[in-house]
């Protein structure tokens, strides 16, 4: 009787052991599944902070908020304007776009950032704090299809698609980035993951980029919350002193655009 008890008595310990220390378990790489619980959490804290950022009347010095023109789930009438500002769902679905009359690559950071200096008449936002923004509202339009363009990437790259005017040119562009190594390991985005597909990289595969899109803003360990761009760095990089590039710079969004327009049809699941 006394061993019977004994037994269940260290067989509740170890089951009590298990629940409370299984968020530490991830240190050692012991448990998946504490993984997947942290970045839960960590994506979650992002989610909290954008949102109050969303909400935030001093991001600008003119009282107002993001949610002042852009209330979650409709869109608001701005006396200021006399027009209704539309809601935020969906729009996340059509980031990043070309724009054809700047020829520029204009992602959703950057149009959060426009709004903010032009609207709120406040400073840009950077790092953390914009890809927490960006997160919440892309969270806006989990659900929705990533739009893309219609246009497709030229079978020959040409010295003309380095200053895009068109989307098929910008498409262009950006595949050849994809296309082209650009790390100190002689690798490109292509050597991983052939026409954006599933490939092989040490051995192992790696998962197909077609589709991954609809997952970013996303955290990572490495990271933090992280955009596309971010990724991109983070890939490439190899520890060659000076090669990131800066988020935004002309490499990156273009490749970005053409990572986007892989994905096109896919349904965005931030946070997911």
């Amino acid at each position: 009787m006394k061993k019977a008890i004994f037994i269940t008595f260290i067989a509740l310990l170890i089951i009590s052991a298990v629940y409370y220390f299984k968020p530490f378990a991830f240190a050692s790489g012991k448990l998946k599944l504490s993984k997947k619980m942290i970045a839960k959490e960590k994506i979650e804290a992002g989610l909290n902070y954008g949102k109050s950022e969303f909400y935030n009347t001093k991001l600008g010095t003119d009282g107002f908020s993001c949610a002042k023109c852009h209330v979650d789930s409709i869109g608001t009438y701005i006396p200021a304007v006399k027009k209704v500002v539309r809601s935020l769902k969906g729009v996340a679905a059509t980031f990043p776009r070309f724009n054809p009359k700047t020829h520029q690559v204009i992602t959703l950071g950057e149009r959060l950032n426009m709004c903010i200096v032009h609207v709120l008449k406040g400073k840009p936002l950077s790092g953390q704090k914009l890809n927490d923004l960006t997160l919440y509202v892309t969270s806006l339009s989990n659900g929705y299809k990533i739009k893309g363009y219609n246009a497709e990437p030229s079978p020959v790259f040409k010295n003309a698609d380095r200053h895009p005017k068109t989307i098929q040119q910008a498409l262009t562009l950006g595949k050849h980035y994809y296309d082209t190594p650009l790390g100190a390991s002689g690798k490109s985005c292509d050597s991983c993951h052939p026409g954006g597909g599933a490939g092989i990289l040490g051995g192992k595969p790696t998962k197909p980029v077609i589709g991954h899109a609809g997952f970013y803003p996303t955290y990572k360990k490495w990271g933090k919350i992280i955009t596309m761009q971010d990724q991109f760095n983070h890939c490439i990089y190899t520890g060659e002193e000076g090669f990131k590039k800066k988020i935004g710079s002309k490499t990156w969004k273009y490749l970005d655009l053409y990572v986007y327009s892989l994905s096109k049809g896919y349904k965005i699941k931030v946070g997911k």
